[in-house]
């Protein structure tokens, strides 16, 4: 799936772009009404926030892979529940799904971080 810049940007434009019409057309309104609301009421995942879900699982998943920060070192932060942000010199390894999950994880409040497998 292309994410981000570029040709794949595009593509995931486009995309979205077809999943908001079939929702207007399932539900019978105007080509210019807003489907946020919609996609709430169907209760139907936009495509970005698909990918959002399904790397963080993956990620979860396959959590022996990365180090959480309270791995890294002692210091008691608040954000020893993260996990332990790699740096990368190329933008692949930028875009990769470990670093884009990593990224997303973060952001997850505590609670949804602590829940045990």
């Amino acid at each position: 799936m292309g994410w981000g810049g570029g040709a794949g940007g595009e593509l995931t434009t486009r995309i979205l772009g077809i999943q908001k019409r079939v929702i207007r057309s399932m539900v019978g309104v105007s080509a210019r009404t807003s489907c946020r609301q919609l996609f709430k009421e169907l209760k139907i995942l936009t495509l970005v926030l698909l990918y959002i879900m399904e790397v963080i699982c993956y990620l979860r998943k396959h959590h022996q892979f990365v180090d959480l920060n309270s791995n890294i070192h002692a210091h008691n932060t608040s954000i020893k529940m993260d996990i332990h942000i790699q740096s990368y010199n190329t933008d692949l390894c930028k875009s990769s799904v470990i670093n884009m999950g990593t990224k997303l994880y973060n952001k997850l409040p505590g609670y949804i971080k602590e829940i045990e497998l």
